[in-house]
């Protein structure tokens, strides 16, 4: 025979039990959700992005900045920081004329010459970097190409799909600027 007590404590275990799932649900959460507390800018280092080509990359964080770095000739990095460290850089380069963008591949972090590439040619892209040729109508170097590389640093987020989208449109806003003509 059961006793009175029985079923009370039956109630007690299975709502002691539901408790613990419910915090541990709600602690769980609230250390996995992070949020973007920064404005992301339209232009990076001078050259217009559009935020939603960014967004996907950035990790969540309170600050976000941009540095230029150009201390080697022909090329010019726009390093984007989020809370003080380094998640996206984007940068122009020039190369001699006729260099493929695989030979360009080589040499930047985060793209491999076996990546996938566009079905136009112009770009390599993985889930943390891309490389792209600039299509220039009057290059300001006549005996070079310029190359636009993207790739994702520590804390970024790899992306595959953003990445080629980011690429291409840098690409494009490179070739519109000063730095192509």
């Amino acid at each position: 025979m059961r006793s009175p007590a029985e079923p009370t404590r039956q109630r007690t275990r299975l709502l002691a039990s539901a408790a613990g799932a419910l915090l541990l649900g709600l602690g769980t959460a609230a250390c996995s959700v992070q949020e973007r507390n920064y404005e992301i800018p339209s232009a990076l280092c001078g050259t217009a992005v559009s935020p939603d080509l960014t967004t996907p990359l950035l990790p969540p964080g309170d600050t976000f900045s941009t540095t230029v770095s150009d201390r080697v000739e022909g090329v010019r990095r726009c390093l984007v920081s989020v809370d003080g460290e380094q998640v996206l850089a984007l940068s122009t380069e020039w190369w001699k004329k006729g260099t493929s963008l695989r030979k360009a591949a080589l040499v930047i972090p985060n793209v491999d010459p076996d990546d996938k590439e566009t079905r136009d040619g112009r770009y390599l892209y993985s889930d943390t970097g891309a490389v792209g040729k600039v299509a220039c109508s009057d290059p300001r170097k006549a005996d070079g190409d310029l190359f636009v590389a993207v790739r994702v640093n520590g804390p970024g987020k790899p992306d595959e799909a953003a990445m080629k989208k980011l690429i291409s449109a840098y690409a494009e806003a490179v070739g519109k600027s000063g730095e192509c003509t």
